[in-house]
């Protein structure tokens, strides 16, 4: 008997509108039923019949027009025609299909069904992770189905998408016991009908009948952007053709002789519909991620695959190069080195405050300095990848001046550089002259959850938190790597820089950040206003490159500034501040007062290609390389407030846990879906 309250549920998750169109398909007895409904009472009617049949519809929106055909609200058996992908008007939902190996025509066991729940947990936890909105997750009878909302056209193009992103789940995560199927993509599918029993194989007690259900359907089926399904589809490999340039020759790559050349450990192979996974022994970038692997395509093509956060930039072609520094042309290589420094372990040793020492000669000859490699001094990461390409980042040693007009996302920009810092192995002090403690935790911890742990707050549109669970998560793995200033002990700088000396002594601090210049009581200098800001900046510069640190001072825009495009001659106070700095960053937030005076400046060529950011960061000043008037469009993500270099982009901060082991970890005690 079907469960007819979940089929009602069924139809109110997925045809919500009441005129959607649905085909019913029925399977049994070496024949094929159909029939196409928009009333879900009327099918509920109709398919009580075939209790013992696979009663089964088709996932996406079909085209009106086939409401004409015979099997107009009824089933018949043998139709002319059913729903094909041209039939298709919409893709709305991405179907995951996981069902345990076994033999045809049989149910699964409850050992079987066990590991499939497994792999759908795993493929959900990496999907998350990644960025993806929550999915219903359903239990077909044998195996499980993660179903995502999207909304994309019915295209050639898209369907190779969900083709690809299907194959790289496949690559990941299919095993010797579960299969992620790999046939589903195309737009015609059709898949269980929620609430009706599965019927594949003969009703035993070790391979019983079950009925369909809902596991977990989230309070808000929100439609997953397109941008991370093309992330994920993304890392499907390509076989490299044999060149010069990557050091192939003309037989197929020697994988095997290879890991034998180098030493590398494989702990275990398995198959997957696509190819072959090698389990390492450890990952080559951090020895103690146990969860990477070599993904072998039939076709010749190779990947490289670590799960932990900290590794997921690196690519096969890092991988060979660890090993093989002869792999590739020069500017591979270059480019290893690059991601290698970016993303690797940070040393503790090149970050550690300078301490005090002579001063020694008042007059050096050439010979006296000591030569630096400029390519070894050490910058923090912003986390704006192109501004950290351009001028490498927070250097230590340096001061940046950092403004923006009122709304263009100043405080957001320093809780973003801080949990990047800190993600990345460096210790941060904030001065937050204007903002209350318990607010700046709250939009440090927002940000820090990521938008598949914050929550809505009831009543508001826009309005997103941490819960306190998530939030004690975060300021545990803060704790003892950002310091936030009590305000209590007032804002005067012979108060605050004694205590940001402090800090940096004490704590290892490598990133002061000072919000704002306009908070602070520059009661140590004496003169008039610019006169005390100019000696206020030339101590901080002495005091950063003493102590090898980096300084970011926020400074406010003159009132009339509001007017008209910023620039760095309107940034309040003397013009020591701009002088002095190393790097000065301005922040716009992309309207239209912005568009319409920044074509006066850029030109408007340039400004119609920001048009589609929501913040562009410019760099109108920065001493070490030269850069100016370089410009970075930069999105905005309003549940979490986090900057975004693309729009698919999820960065998954240290506080949350290690995934769980995808390619060798056993299915027990594995987290339920959230």
């Amino acid at each position: 008997m079907n469960n007819e309250n979940v089929i009602r549920q069924w139809w109110a998750i997925f045809r919500q509108d009441e005129q959607t169109l649905t085909e019913v398909r029925i399977l049994g007895g070496g024949k094929t039923f159909s029939g196409y409904y928009t009333d879900v009472e009327k099918l509920i009617d109709d398919i009580k019949p075939y209790d013992g049949y696979g009663i089964y519809t088709t996932i996406n929106t079909v085209k009106e027009s086939c409401y004409g055909r015979s099997q107009h609200d009824q089933i018949i058996s043998r139709p002319k025609a059913t729903t094909s992908d041209g039939d298709i008007a919409k893709r709305t939902t991405l179907l995951i299909d996981l069902d345990p190996k076994r033999s045809s025509d049989t149910n699964a066991t409850d050992e079987e069904c066990r590991k499939a729940q497994g792999t759908a947990r795993k493929i959900y936890m990496y999907l998350r992770d990644q960025g993806f909105e929550k999915p219903v997750v359903a239990f077909s009878g044998n195996g499980y189905h993660l179903l995502y909302k999207i909304d994309l056209d019915n295209t050639d193009e898209n369907t190779k998408l969900i083709k690809d992103f299907l194959a790289v789940l496949d690559m990941f995560f299919s095993d010797e016991y579960v299969d992620v199927d790999t046939s589903v993509f195309n737009a015609s599918r059709i898949s269980k009908l929620i609430g009706t029993r599965s019927n594949k194989g003969t009703d035993t007690p070790d391979r019983p009948q079950r009925m369909s259900c809902f596991v977990t359907v989230p309070d808000d089926y929100r439609v997953t952007n397109i941008e991370y399904i093309k992330k994920v589809a993304g890392l499907m490999p390509t076989v490299e053709q044999p060149s010069k340039y990557n050091g192939y020759s003309r037989e197929a790559f020697d994988i095997d002789g290879f890991i034998s050349e180098h030493g590398i450990k494989i702990v275990k192979r398995s198959r997957f519909q696509g190819g072959e996974k090698l389990i390492l022994e450890k990952c080559p970038f951090d020895e103690n991620h146990k969860d990477a692997a070599i993904l072998k395509l039939d076709n010749g093509a190779y990947s490289f695959k670590c799960f932990h956060n900290s590794c997921q930039h690196f690519t096969w072609r890092d991988f060979r190069l660890h090993y093989d520094p002869r792999a590739y042309d020069r500017q591979e290589r270059e480019e290893n080195a690059r991601r290698r420094a970016y993303y690797g372990k940070v040393d503790p040793r090149a970050i550690e405050p300078v301490k005090e020492d002579e001063r020694g000669k008042k007059w050096l000859s050439m010979a006296d300095i000591k030569w630096v490699d400029p390519s070894m001094l050490v910058s923090i990461p912003s986390g704006v990848e192109k501004l950290d390409r351009k001028i490498m980042g927070w250097t230590l040693g340096d001061v940046t001046i950092f403004s923006g007009l009122s709304g263009s996302g100043k405080t957001t920009f320093l809780d973003f550089f801080a949990l990047n810092a800190v993600q990345r192995g460096y210790k941060v002090a904030v001065f937050s002259g204007e903002l209350q403690d318990f607010r700046f935790q709250a939009w440090i911890n927002q940000m820090a959850a990521g938008k598949a742990f914050v929550v809505q707050k009831a009543g508001y549109d826009n309005v997103y938190y941490a819960p306190r669970h998530i939030s004690e998560k975060v300021n545990e793995w803060l704790s003892g790597k950002l310091f936030l200033y009590n305000n209590s002990y007032g804002s005067r700088w012979s108060q605050l820089f004694p205590d940001i000396r402090d800090c940096v002594d004490n704590n290892g601090v490598q990133l002061v950040m000072v919000d704002n210049l306009m908070t602070l009581n520059l009661d140590s200098f004496e003169g008039d206003k610019n006169e005390k800001q100019s000696m206020y900046i030339n101590e901080i510069k002495e005091y950063a490159k003493r102590k090898n640190i980096h300084v970011i001072l926020v400074c406010h825009p003159r009132k009339e500034q509001s007017f008209q495009l910023l620039r760095k001659e309107s940034i309040s106070g003397t013009a020591d501040l701009t002088n002095l700095c190393d790097n000065l960053i301005i922040s716009h937030r992309v309207g239209n007062d912005f568009i319409k005076r920044a074509k006066d400046f850029f030109g408007e060529e340039t400004v119609t290609e920001l048009m589609g950011y929501d913040i562009v960061l410019e760099v109108a000043k920065n001493r070490s390389i030269g850069v100016v008037d370089y410009l970075i469009g930069l999105y905005y993500e309003p549940e979490t407030r986090r900057i975004k270099n693309e729009v698919a982009e999820n960065v998954v901060y240290g506080w949350k846990e290690e995934p769980v082991q995808m390619t060798l970890g056993s299915y027990e005690d594995m987290p339920d879906f959230e």
